[in-house]
């Protein structure tokens, strides 16, 4: 048992080593340092249909930080996992803000993308939230990006599948609003990608206190839509 735990650990610390060693490797061919990025921000994950490389999701500061907000530069990166080498990239700047809504989380989607036969993409999905407790909101919008010709290539910019949002006086009335959306590939084409159909679940609902009890009422409504590739991008 003894034996086991010391392999396991020697294991985890192997891989924090690893993705230690990527991202100042990474730094380096950038010519970053780690003060400049968003450090708790930073994401990494191996692609699993291409395991010799990895996705990494570098958020360098776009401006100083003033009362809490800042401006973050978007590095998406495709490595090579043993070398730490560089193959392809895509900078955006300005990408992301977080002020009065603040920015949480910045992961890395490696859903079944799949937009033509020889096309896989991947996606980055940034988590937005406010702090108010009588007015909570907060949302979750996704990029795709493909490889094309050994650079990487934004074909969907931050659409919004998830929204929560509503209003009540902190004991039970209230109206909220939940919209969550799932992504499926079409069998048709345009422009030689596949459509995406977009299918949105909104549910509603409406607590009030009745008869010393708080009763809520919930709606739901289902919407399906298709973005379609024009040549540069989905819309």
């Amino acid at each position: 048992m003894t034996r086991y735990l010391f392999t396991l650990l020697l294991c985890v610390q192997s891989l924090f080593s690893q993705n230690g060693d990527h991202l100042n490797t990474v730094l380096k061919q950038l010519k970053l340092k780690e003060s400049q990025i968003r450090i708790e921000l930073f994401t990494e994950k191996v692609l699993p249909y291409d395991k010799g490389k990895s996705v990494l999701v570098i958020p360098k500061y776009a401006s100083a930080i003033e009362e809490g907000s800042f401006v973050l530069d978007a590095y998406i990166l495709i490595i090579d996992n043993e070398t730490g080498k560089i193959i392809s990239k895509f900078i955006e700047p300005n990408a992301w803000t977080s002020d009065a809504l603040i920015l949480t989380d910045i992961t890395i989607d490696t859903g079944l993308y799949h937009l033509n036969k020889t096309t896989r993409a991947f996606g980055i999905r940034a988590d937005y939230r406010t702090q108010s407790q009588p007015n909570p909101y907060s949302e979750t919008n996704l990029s795709l990006y493909i490889v094309e010709k050994n650079t990487l290539k934004p074909v969907l910019h931050n659409y919004r599948i998830y929204k929560y949002g509503g209003e009540w006086d902190m004991k039970c009335d209230g109206k909220f609003e939940d919209i969550d959306s799932t992504i499926d590939i079409d069998t048709l084409q345009n422009n030689n990608f596949n459509n995406l159909i977009i299918k949105t679940k909104i549910t509603k609902t409406e607590n009030t206190f009745k008869d010393e009890d708080c009763v809520s009422k919930e709606t739901i409504k289902k919407e399906t839509v298709k973005l379609i590739f024009n040549g540069k991008e989905y819309k």
